[in-house]
């Protein structure tokens, strides 16, 4: 007899096997939200677009999804030394554009979020409960710390922990206008109900400091991970800079000597 014989029974199977049996990270994975996955569960027969997802971006089984026949993913884990899984004890993270991650997990979710992809993270690197993203870093602004094209796992705050933000951490930060900004954060919030906002490029013409007021503030996501096939060479960009300080004492030396030796042969 089938294990799970009807499609909200392989739902709701499928939300504690890789949702970490929570509906909104499972929503989160498929694009969807926790309270139409909770109807899933409880009967609503899930459209065909969403079931597309759950394939696409879960490699699930679409045989067994439709009629509970054969194995649950297309791939199964295989076994690694000691007999466990190589899923065993990871979460899955959605990979979503920047500005979808930051600019829709406010107060005003949409039913759909774009996941580009999953990423699979250890459990034990990862706060139990907490919903997290893996975003695309776009831009210069926080170079030489973070690279363009490098990723960013971010974890999506509860507004009371707002106050209480690490200082001079850096955080995925979008705002009531649907604008979102990877940043370094000083935070004045309990003292005086803002956050400043600066990018770790040291040209601050082209990457200057920005105030928000608490009431500007959509959602914030703390980044715990750095992901980069690109090394970043801090050390470069210190002698370039000392470089240019030695080239300019250098230009002001010639200029007071010539000054010099101007007066003492007048």
């Amino acid at each position: 007899m089938n294990r799970f014989e009807t499609i909200h029974e392989r739902i709701a199977a499928l939300v504690e096997k890789l949702g970490n049996g929570k509906n909104t990270l499972f929503a989160s994975l498929i694009g969807s939200s926790e309270a139409n996955v909770r109807g899933y569960i409880k009967g609503v027969v899930p459209k065909y677009d969403v079931l597309e997802r759950i394939v696409k971006n879960l490699d699930v089984n679409p045989e067994w999804l439709l009629t509970g026949e054969g194995n649950m993913l297309r791939h199964e884990p295989q076994a690694i030394a000691g007999g466990t899984a190589a899923h065993e004890d990871s979460v899955p993270i959605p990979m979503v554009d920047i500005s979808v991650a930051a600019g829709s997990c406010g107060y005003d979710n949409p039913d759909f979020v774009e996941t580009v992809s999953t990423l699979r993270m250890p459990e034990n690197m990862l706060r139990f409960g907490a919903r997290y993203f893996c975003v695309r870093v776009r831009g210069e602004s926080m170079a030489p710390t973070i690279l363009d094209s490098s990723y960013v796992i971010v974890r999506l705050l509860e507004r009371a922990e707002w106050e209480e933000m690490p200082e001079q951490h850096v955080f995925v930060v979008s705002d009531r206008e649907g604008r979102a900004y990877l940043k370094r954060i000083k935070n004045r919030l309990a003292q005086h109900g803002f956050i400043t906002c600066m990018s770790d490029n040291p040209d601050k013409v082209c990457y200057p400091n920005f105030n928000l007021q608490y009431d500007e503030i959509n959602c914030i996501l703390h980044a715990e991970w750095y992901i980069s096939a690109k090394m970043p060479n801090i050390h470069q960009t210190y002698y370039h800079k000392v470089s240019e300080l030695e080239d300019k004492v250098d230009v002001l030396q010639n200029q007071m000597e010539r000054i010099v030796k101007k007066f003492t042969t007048d």
